[in-house]
């Protein structure tokens, strides 16, 4: 793979160690990799391990640099062609998305990921300017989250990694000899070090340590105390130290400035006080650590502060800072008990060689690479192929369609152009990656169809008049729209009816009788095709396309301890967006006596998640308040994505489901399901599967018939979990036939 990393300045630095691990591990593995930045010390270091440094002032936001800069880069993305192009600071990141709107190469756009090394201040105008690429590493959950909390950028697409660390690089073995000796140290002496660029929002706990100085000077006459790093705090920082030195009548403070060679000062420390990436290297050298830094504390490290520390990627974001007598009592307590800190120090190395290695690190990147390079290319000018959906509308099922059918066919179609008609064009785009065009827009869906080579109608039950004639009306005539300009048209993988009216059945008939290529996503809708007098032979039975999702690449997952099962309501009337009905009430009524019962006989927690939060809130919410005058206690959880939602649906014990894809998706992660069938399409996916688990709310009572199902199923869920990963198994091998039947029709 052929990378190009880019970043400000390879000077000393968190963010700048972490390029220099990553790009030494990916050239150690026989990748490509060719660095943009101002220079540095990290640049003429990885120069030497083979690295390409390009030079360009992407260190300021002077106007005149960032042009020269901007220049400089597209002269580069013309002459190099890099399979990924990674950005890891906001002025790099801003230069190569404005090359990114215009530089093509037959009209794609080159792949472009980005890093969230830290939480960036925020005003209007960086919010409006800041760019993140196809995909976005965050150094952090908490990182993750302000992405999408301060930028809207979509959770499915953000990666999480670690500071990696060269174990070898900062290890116990490490020689220090050049520490003592070009600082004047006494080598009997304890040393306590603190490592930090020492600017105003980092310098904090340096001055902190300074404040405690005397009284360990004084209570500790052979321990030193060493400050690394530079920083516009320095000078003032060094004055303090000076006057500390001369009354203490002697060297018992040492400001070193900036260094390069971190790693010897880590394995000098005794005690080690930084956060991040400073904290992680000295870890790695067996130190006993105080995590302590500008935006807060958490004292010595051990085991049971793993878990904050690892969620704020040492930074101690959102914790106290720690005072000078904090910070006193956790030096005193590991100069004072050796056997404690050399236990500490062990921990420590431990913990990193599990957790924080580069080469961890390295296939974190390595997953985001290869996910960006599979996902559907960006373009300029006219689409190959466009696809038609019940997309836009925040129904996370049929989303996912989209995703998936865009996704697994740009893996199969090298190359492949893919638009989009959703109803929020903007929206879906920035979500998907896809060029999207308004669905309501005809002028624009024409044009976008009359350059295209192929529109697929994909997924869902779009054919049908259950809801109104208008969805029907619209799919049909976007194929027919299709066919006018000449273009090849497949029918993906629907759901067909119910067709009611007599008028609907011939338009549907006329319409996906002219298709090129026609899958349906059960027998059922085969049926019905024929019924309307489509040719048997013209039909291909499929599987819905959501099974070929991968619930494993899903990022972020909530973790839940504890047995729960899984609840997907609608409202009865499909038409209605808003208001419970009678019926519905009734159907609440009686569910929850049901969830009770199961939860209770079971000992399971009732998980109830809304698949298309604009129409299943209300009912959801109304299930919840249901459950609690009941005395259950239960949790609404909102998917942020169809494979995050499948490896939480995978660590269920059972679904009761009236939405079809959460049964889908449940079923393809081999969780046993109960269906509510309130539409045929539910109870005919149950018989496509083989299970007879089905409630049909038309007639069925709810109250005893879920129990007895909900009993069998936990007496059975091995066995039945087996089938289910079986079928689900047969039917991803349906799926894949519909892309590689788009490819064929594609002729690529």
């Amino acid at each position: 793979m052929k990378i190009l990393m880019v970043t400000m300045s390879m000077n000393i630095g968190g963010a700048e160690t972490h390029i220099l691990e990553l790009s030494r591990e990916l050239i150690s593995r026989g990748h490509s990799v060719t660095l943009a930045s101002f220079g540095g010390v990290y640049a003429d270091e990885l120069e030497l391990c083979g690295v390409k440094n390009v030079i360009l002032p992407l260190h300021t936001k002077n106007p005149a640099r960032v042009i020269e800069a901007f220049i400089g880069m597209r002269q580069l993305l013309r002459r190099e062609k890099f399979d990924i192009v990674h950005a890891h600071a906001r002025i790099p990141a801003f230069i190569l998305g404005m090359i990114n709107d215009s530089l093509t190469e037959d009209g794609v756009k080159f792949r472009f990921v980005t890093t969230a090394h830290l939480n960036f201040s925020i005003n209007p105008l960086w919010r409006r300017i800041s760019r993140w690429g196809e995909r976005v590493m965050a150094v952090s959950s908490d990182i993750a989250d302000y992405l999408v909390q301060e930028y809207g950028y979509p959770r499915e697409r953000i990666y999480t990694t670690i500071n990696g660390v060269d174990t070898e690089k900062f290890s116990p073995d490490t020689d220090f000899s050049k520490v003592i000796a070009e600082n004047g140290l006494d080598r009997t002496h304890r040393r306590i070090v603190y490592m930090s660029r020492l600017d105003p929002d980092r310098s904090e706990p340096a001055y902190r340590l300074l404040d405690a100085a005397p009284k360990i000077g004084e209570e500790y006459p052979d321990a030193d105390i060493i400050i690394v790093g530079g920083g516009a705090d320095f000078d003032e920082l060094n004055s303090i130290a000076d006057r500390i030195n001369k009354n203490a009548g002697r060297k018992l403070v040492t400001m070193t400035g900036a260094v390069s060679n971190t790693n010897e000062y880590c394995a000098a420390a005794d005690v080690f006080i930084g956060v991040s990436r400073s904290a992680l290297e000295a870890m790695s050298a067996a130190k006993p650590v105080i995590i302590a830094g500008g935006q807060g504390a958490l004292g010595i490290f051990d085991e049971s502060k793993a878990e904050a520390a690892v969620l704020t990627n040492f930074c101690c974001r959102g914790f106290e800072p720690e005072s000078s007598a904090a910070m006193l009592e956790d030096i005193k307590k590991l100069l004072d008990d050796g056997e404690l800190a050399k236990k500490l120090g062990e921990y420590n190395r431990s913990f990193i060689l599990e957790k924080y290695t580069a080469k961890r690190m390295a296939d974190d990147y390595l997953a985001m690479y290869e996910d960006a390079l599979a996902s559907p290319v960006r373009f300029k000018g006219a689409a190959d192929v466009v696809i038609s959906g019940y997309y836009g509308f925040g129904n996370l099922g049929d989303e996912s369609l989209l995703d998936v059918i865009s996704s697994t066919a740009a893996v199969k179609i090298k190359g492949l152009k893919i638009a989009a008609l959703t109803r929020k064009p903007k929206k879906d785009s920035r979500r998907t990656g896809l060029k999207c065009v308004s669905r309501f827009n005809f002028v624009k869906v024409a044009a976008e169809l009359s350059r295209a080579d192929v529109l697929i109608s994909g997924g869902g039950s779009l054919l049908q008049d259950k809801t109104s004639k208008r969805s029907l009306n619209y799919y049909s005539g976007i194929m027919e729209l299709a066919k006018f300009f000449g273009k090849k048209v497949y029918v993906y993988a629907n759901g067909i009816g119910p067709i009611l009216h007599e008028g609907n059945k011939k338009r549907a008939a006329k319409a996906v009788g002219k298709a090129d290529v026609i899958s349906v996503r059960d027998a059922g809708s085969k049926e019905e095709l024929v019924s309307l007098g489509v040719p048997e032979n013209k039909i291909c039975v499929s599987a819905d396309p959501a099974f070929l999702i991968d619930g494993r690449k899903a990022v972020g997952i909530p973790s839940r301890e504890g047995k729960f099962f899984a609840l997907s309501v609608r409202l009865m009337d499909v038409s209605s967006s808003e208001s419970l009905t009678p019926r519905d009430e009734e159907i609440l009524a009686e569910l929850a006596e049901s969830v009770e019962k199961i939860a209770k006989c079971h000992g399971m927690f009732p998980l109830i998640i809304p698949m298309q939060q604009s129409r299943d809130m209300g009912i959801s919410n109304r299930l919840k308040q249901r459950l609690e005058e009941r005395g259950v206690e239960s949790e609404i959880y909102i998917p942020l994505s169809a494979a995050e939602l499948i490896e939480v649906l995978g660590r269920a014990q059972l679904l009761i489901g009236m939405r079809l894809h959460a049964v889908i998706f449940a079923s393809s992660a081999g969780v046993p399901v109960i269906g509510l069938s309130y539409d045929p399409k539910v109870e005919s996916f149950m018989r496509e599967i083989g299970q007879e688990y089905i409630v049909d709310l038309a007639k069925d009572k709810i109250s005893g018939r879920l129990e007895a199902y909900a009993d069998k199923i936990i007496e059975n869920r091995e066995e039945i979990g087996r089938e289910l990963r079986g079928k689900a198994k047969i039917l991803r091998c349906r799926a894949e036939k519909d892309v590689e039947r788009l490819a064929e029709l594609i002729g690529k």
